[in-house]
């Protein structure tokens, strides 16, 4: 029986449980804004984080590379 988890799914995660250099972006990116999502997700081999925050009334979602590279900030 195998109990891999979906491969579309990212895990939630709290801002606190990131990894410092991810945090550091996080907060720096989202400044002013309301984080309303965060998931650690894997995309072509690589852990990615994904985050979700509103800032001015619109939607914006990140991604995060597991050593704090801003990989791409879009509206969502």
């Amino acid at each position: 029986m195998l109990t891999a988890g979906a491969s579309h799914a990212g895990e939630d995660l709290t801002l606190e449980q990131l990894p410092a250099a991810v945090r550091t972006t996080v907060e720096r990116e989202t400044t002013g804004g309301q984080i309303t999502d965060i998931e650690r997700d894997r995309e072509a081999g690589k852990v990615i984080y994904e985050v979700e925050f509103t800032l001015n009334g619109k939607s914006y979602e990140l991604d995060v590379a597991e050593d704090g590279a801003l990989l791409e900030r879009r509206l969502d």
